[in-house]
């Protein structure tokens, strides 16, 4: 049941990645090979940011933490 919804959850995302990113209306393959591209981009920024600017990506994640609320306001830490 909740993996169910999880899954429709996920089609209505991609669904939606691909009717505004213009994905749609390209070939299984080269929509594949688009995808692949576009997560590896993501994964490149990610790793460098944590690489090259490990406070402030701690300091995102600990806002993001909070804003989802897995983190309470006295948990947060606050960089001066």
């Amino acid at each position: 049941m909740v993996l169910g919804k999880a899954i429709d959850r996920f089609n209505y995302w991609y669904f939606s990645y691909t009717i505004l990113s213009n994905v749609y209306f390209l070939e299984p393959a080269e929509r594949w090979a688009c995808n692949v591209l576009l997560l590896f981009l993501l994964s490149l920024v990610f790793y460098t940011s944590y690489v090259y600017l490990p406070g402030h990506s701690l300091m995102m994640l600990h806002f993001f933490k909070y804003l989802l609320g897995m983190e309470t306001e006295a948990e947060v830490t606050v960089v001066t």
